[in-house]
């Protein structure tokens, strides 16, 4: 039986669908423990039948990543119901799309409440845990476009650029507790944030033209090339791996 995660315990963020649900299917398979933490009731169909069947594996909490309770509620979840904390994905996001000019105030704010302000409260709240715990693993969902920028991504940029640094110095500020933190990367992932945008956008298939010209290949990843990512970082092969940005865009930057 697989079992790269063997006796870890997870919150993911945003687990409900996409690369969130593909990360909590994967963890469970590969041995960890669980909480879905998220807005919305499970939509990946896979996911929500392993939660109504293993409670003992993976349970879910409802919960607004920009909210410090709600937050707070879902790490406690964790730590009650499986004993302990050892692993962190930040996976919730909003896309916050628009140019710097046209784009509201609210707008750019509800972009960091979930892209920025949420990855830190899980970080803040997870820490306590993960040094009781004798160290631990904290993964952070960015972008693409927190490396470069791109074009009507305004804020979400700004967003995912402040959790690739923010991950950077986590890492240094509890290296000595044997805390580990990494911000991952993806490219065009077919999930249903960008699904969204696409169907909401005036010319459909001018929008997916978009999606498919940021790749090389042409077309989207899938959400378990990113979740593969967050099992390496959450298992002790990459031990040695922290302040890292592991880029998993399918080509996407190297052009």
């Amino acid at each position: 039986m697989p079992s790269r995660l063997q006796n870890k315990v997870a919150v993911i963020s945003g687990g409900a669908s996409g690369i969130g649900a593909a990360a909590a299917r994967l963890f469970v398979a590969e041995g960890a423990c669980v909480i879905v933490a998220d807005l919305q009731e499970p939509l990946d169909r896979k996911l929500a039948d392993l939660i109504s069947t293993d409670p003992d594996k993976i349970r879910f909490v409802k919960c607004d990543v920009s909210i410090e309770d709600e937050v707070v509620a879902a790490i406690e979840a964790a730590a009650s119901a499986f004993g302990k904390l050892d692993t962190v994905v930040a996976c919730a996001g909003v896309p916050g799309m628009g140019a710097a000019g046209d784009i509201s105030a609210e707008h750019w704010d509800k972009t960091f409440a979930v892209n920025a302000r949420g990855v830190f409260l899980f970080t803040k709240y997870a820490i306590p845990h993960m040094i009781k715990a004798g160290g631990g693993s904290i993964i952070n969902i960015s972008s693409a476009f927190g490396i470069v920028a791109g074009p009507q991504f305004a804020a979400y940029a700004a967003s995912k650029g402040a959790v690739r640094n923010f991950s950077k110095a986590t890492a240094l500020d509890y290296i000595g507790q044997g805390i580990r933190s990494n911000s991952i990367h993806p490219g065009y992932i077919d999930t249903p944030i960008v699904q969204n945008i696409i169907s909401n956008a005036e010319d459909t298939d001018a929008a997916q033209s978009m999606f498919n010209a940021l790749q090389p290949g042409g077309h989207a990843g899938a959400p378990e090339d990113i979740a593969w990512g967050c099992v390496y970082l959450a298992s002790d092969e990459a031990r040695f791996v922290t302040g890292a940005e592991l880029v998993i865009d399918g080509g996407l930057l190297a052009r």
